[in-house]
């Protein structure tokens, strides 16, 4: 009876923390596989916000090797090892996050708490404030607080003890499951920067007079995202945009497929000159020919 009522609950509590385990760490495991040209990534040193309690002292140096780890193991970035070394290598985006948010609700003015039946509820939140910026235009690409929240329980059981963040057990601690919660969200929402620089994402099929193409490196890109079409100079090495029939740059829309994977629409046609199939895709507009010579 015992067993029956085992594996009755199995389904129950694949949605939550394993009770028989501990959490590994953000980033934890084997690393995917690489893809054939993957951006650098500069991170910036993790700040504390103001409001960080004086106690989870150091918190944040913590949680960037944890971030590291995570931003690693996806296998879509490189990431240069400090500021010295991002000056020498092909940096295609910096990154810079405050952690905003470390606490249990309970240590939150009544005003913001959510209510939980007959009371206000205790929850363990952590918020980063994360930005990207791109190295070649200079511009902010991406830019969002991601939160994470796991409930508490009783507010006046200590969880933490002696346990420091980073330490093995801290990552089965409510702060600790929020903080891993919080990593892996941001680090899956930067990913789909690392689509956006040329080189990564080609075009391996076209058909001359239609409109779809097919594309090789396209699960990091936004569906239903723009991306300028460009080919690169042997010679220079320099990325420029691919004419379409009026002498725009062209671009494509990113498409979905209902079954996974994506497909590309052209906004326009190429020009006659132009052999698309090989051209990368590049979220940022692409110097000219004209303007690059």
């Amino acid at each position: 009876m015992r067993i029956v009522v085992l594996i009755l609950l199995l389904p129950l509590v694949g949605c939550v923390s394993n009770p028989w385990s501990y959490n590994d760490a953000p980033g934890s495991g084997l690393a995917a596989a690489e893809s054939s040209k993957k951006p650098v990534v500069y991170i910036e040193p993790f700040v504390a916000g103001s409001a960080i309690e004086s106690k989870w002292d150091g918190v944040a140096p913590e949680m960037q090797k944890a971030f590291t780890r995570a931003i690693l193991k996806t296998g879509k970035f490189e990431v240069a090892g400090d500021y010295h070394t991002a000056q020498k290598a092909p940096v295609s985006f910096s990154i810079e996050t405050e952690l905003t948010d470390f606490l249990h609700t309970s240590e939150a003015p009544e005003s913001v708490r959510r209510l939980h039946w007959f009371s206000k509820a205790n929850d363990a939140i952590v918020a980063l404030d994360v930005s990207a910026k791109n190295i070649q235009t200079g511009r902010v690409v991406f830019s969002d607080q991601v939160v994470a929240t796991i409930s508490v329980g009783d507010e006046e059981t200590d969880q933490y003890g002696t346990l420091k963040f980073g330490s093995y057990l801290f990552w089965s601690t409510p702060l600790g499951e929020a903080s891993r919660d919080v990593i892996d969200e941001a680090v899956v929402r930067l990913s789909t920067l690392s689509g956006s620089i040329p080189g990564v994402v080609t075009i391996t099929s076209y058909t001359h007079g239609s409109r779809d193409v097919k594309l090789s490196g396209s699960d990091s890109l936004d569906d239903g995202g723009i991306y300028y079409v460009g080919v690169m100079d042997r010679t220079s090495g320099q990325f420029t945009s691919v004419d379409d029939d009026l002498g725009r740059p062209l671009r494509l829309r990113v498409e979905q497929r209902f079954f996974g994977g994506n497909t590309g629409w052209l906004l326009s046609e190429p020009a006659e000159y132009e052999n698309i199939t090989g051209s990368t895709l590049s979220k940022s507009p692409l110097p000219t020919r004209v303007t690059s010579e």
